[in-house]
């Protein structure tokens, strides 16, 4: 992964309540596409070749990514944007999350540019200012997840 789509995932992206989302495309079983959006917290890149993420495990998303099929992630970081593609597979459960936790394998990256009309900005999480200290505590949580 090219740099820029790696410091969308880096730890210090999590020091304030708010961040970047990302669209993460599975597919369900009758074929229709499932977009789950997630946040910087609930990603982490562990080298340009693979990433982490945690999901709620009873989600539709888990158990598409419990399938093992390929899936796809985008990544705005202008003025692009970033076609991630990737492998799943499950992670054991971390003690102290009761998030599902997948290792996604990157097989491939594309770069959608567009020339003349670069992407300006990313689409944005921000906490509400009464559940900021909340967001940074679930992020930390999500992190030690990531990391475990």
């Amino acid at each position: 992964m090219p740099p820029a789509v790696l410091s969308v995932f880096a730890p210090e992206a999590r020091h304030r309540p708010e961040g970047q989302c990302v669209i993460l495309v599975t597919v369900d079983p009758d074929g229709q596409p499932r977009p789950c959006l997630l946040s910087v917290g609930e990603m982490l890149a562990i080298d340009d070749r693979t990433l982490r993420a945690v999901v709620w495990k009873d989600s539709t998303t888990t158990a598409n990514l419990d399938r093992g099929r390929p899936m796809l992630l985008m990544v705005a970081a202008p003025p692009d944007v970033f076609h991630v593609r990737a492998s799943p597979s499950r992670l054991p459960a971390a003690p102290m999350s009761s998030l599902a936790r997948f290792q996604l394998a990157v097989s491939t990256v594309e770069v959608d540019a567009h020339a003349g009309m670069p992407v300006t900005h990313p689409m944005w999480f921000a906490a509400r200012p009464d559940l900021a200290a909340t967001v940074l505590a679930t992020w930390s949580e999500q992190l030690d997840a990531l990391t475990y």
